[in-house]
């Protein structure tokens, strides 16, 4: 069912997503560092090498909640920082948190962390990196603008997320 949004003024238009309607079944409620290290790298030929990012994606879903962990390294040779620091290593964990209201079963909710870890927490993964890199005296943006769908896609072709489906079992008394 398509909804259509009346534009009240041409001058200045605005889409209105106030509505329930216009909200998706899945909400990330919370982001979190959960841990993250930070070191400097002093071997000159390790910092020669391109600079290199990875990450990985797992997941927990219990019931209606889901706790989406990425988990991102960043080896960056550094450019104008103290010659006795070649460059740094870091590696960190950001935890989104995701709920839903409506009737949706642990594993439907599985797959919309399979599709939507990296387009919600990216962006967070590349401000925090960016954070990280500069009080360390660096200048450059580390981690790239990635094209989510294109990886969405190659992480769940190859079953590259981890998801584990958590059933809350009843005690009986």
């Amino acid at each position: 069912m398509t909804t259509t949004q009346k534009v009240t003024k041409k001058q200045d238009p605005m889409v209105d997503v106030s509505s329930k309607l216009t909200h998706y079944a899945v909400q990330c409620e919370d982001i979190r560092l959960i841990s993250s290290s930070l070191t400097p790298v002093i071997n000159k030929s390790e910092a020669r090498k391109p600079s290199r990012f990875a990450f990985r994606i797992r997941a927990i879903v219990e019931g209606k909640k889901a706790y989406s962990y990425l988990e991102v390294i960043a080896n960056h040779a550094a450019s104008n920082h103290q010659e006795q620091v070649a460059g740094f290593n870091l590696s960190f964990v950001l935890m989104g948190t995701f709920s839903t209201e409506q009737d949706i079963t642990p594993n439907q909710l599985g797959e919309f962390i399979k599709m939507y870890t990296v387009t919600i927490l990216w962006p967070y993964a590349r401000e925090y990196s960016t954070d990280q890199f500069r009080r360390a005296g660096g200048h450059e943006v580390v981690l790239p603008i990635i094209n989510p769908q294109v990886v969405t896609e190659h992480i769940v072709e190859n079953n590259l997320v981890e998801v584990k489906i958590v059933s809350k079992k009843k005690i009986k008394k």
